[in-house]
């Protein structure tokens, strides 16, 4: 049976250096549509010059290309390694040209830098330091995400489509429904975390950044929260996550308390649940959905 899907084309923006790596974003996507979007009624498609694009004359190629793809797409992937690539009329390159272009119109950017070995022999070092230069300018907006393994690519980028959908689809909801108030997230690495609270402010969430247990602890003889975020080890020792609950529960039954770390989930998400938590994960997506669930507890 025939039914309605919403169509977002996602724009493939790389130089020339990574265009081996173009299947993996396409990869991604695929992925995305069996897991995700087959269940929510998404599809997106890949938009890549060299397969979108078409014989054209009357003005520079970045400009046609502009016309053709860029303008039409939803939203762009950006990949970069050691080149930055060819400079337009406008811009360093024709990918920063449409990554920025992107930007200006409101629409998702997901931007990822591969940080990886490669022969010096090999590297334009003018090239790498425009690369440099360019990820330093964004790096205020936290729209960037470092790839230390290429064959992780695939997976985060997909993990960021679900976390980005997931607030296109249920945050206008929750924001109307709930008007969920503040998180207190306790890390003492929280750029490591820029991403996920960028997507948990689309819907309509705020956030109160502690980073360790000690300066958690201080901030809650005073404030309140709808919920906390805490992860497992920090400089004070490799369990404080659990030693935040423990303080936390000796005055405060109520807060859902929820534990986001790479550690594996084997042991820790039962153990979390005995000492009064509502949950553990190492994956983003799978944060994201604990957090709207225990917001919209009681509703």
């Amino acid at each position: 049976m025939a039914k309605l899907c919403t169509v977002y084309d996602l724009l493939i923006s790389c130089p020339s250096d990574v265009a081996k790596y173009v299947p993996m974003i396409e990869l991604a996507a695929n992925y995305f549509n069996n897991q995700f979007g087959r269940s929510n009624d998404v599809v997106i498609r890949t938009i890549h010059w060299s397969k979108n694009a078409y014989p054209a004359m009357g003005a520079p190629p970045q400009a046609l290309l502009n016309r053709q793809i860029v303008d039409r797409s939803d939203m762009v992937v950006g990949l970069f390694w050691t080149k930055f690539g060819t400079p337009t009329e406008e811009y360093g390159s024709g990918a920063e040209e449409e990554i920025e272009r992107m930007i200006a119109q409101g629409k998702p950017v997901f931007l990822y830098f591969l940080d990886v070995p490669v022969s010096p022999s090999e590297i334009d070092y003018g090239q790498y330091a425009k690369v440099r230069e360019f990820k330093k300018r964004h790096k205020a907006d936290g729209i960037y995400f470092e790839i230390k393994d290429p064959e992780h690519l695939a997976v985060k980028l997909c993990d960021h489509l679900a976390l980005h959908f997931g607030s296109v689809l249920q945050g206008p909801a929750l924001k109307e429904r709930n008007k969920p108030g503040t998180i207190l997230w306790v890390d003492d690495q929280p750029e490591n975390n820029a991403y996920k609270r960028k997507t948990l402010e689309q819907y309509g969430l705020e956030f109160t950044l502690a980073l360790s247990t000690r300066q958690a602890l201080s901030i809650l003889r005073t404030q309140s929260f709808s919920l906390i975020i805490s992860d497992m080890g920090r400089k004070e020792g490799p369990r404080e996550g659990y030693v935040l609950l423990d303080e936390l529960r000796k005055t405060d039954r109520a807060t859902p308390f929820l534990i986001y770390s790479n550690l594996p989930k084997e042991g820790h998400a039962e153990r979390v649940l005995r000492h009064g938590g509502q949950g553990y994960t190492n994956d983003p997506a799978e944060l994201v959905k604990l957090v709207i669930q225990n917001l919209l507890k009681g509703e």
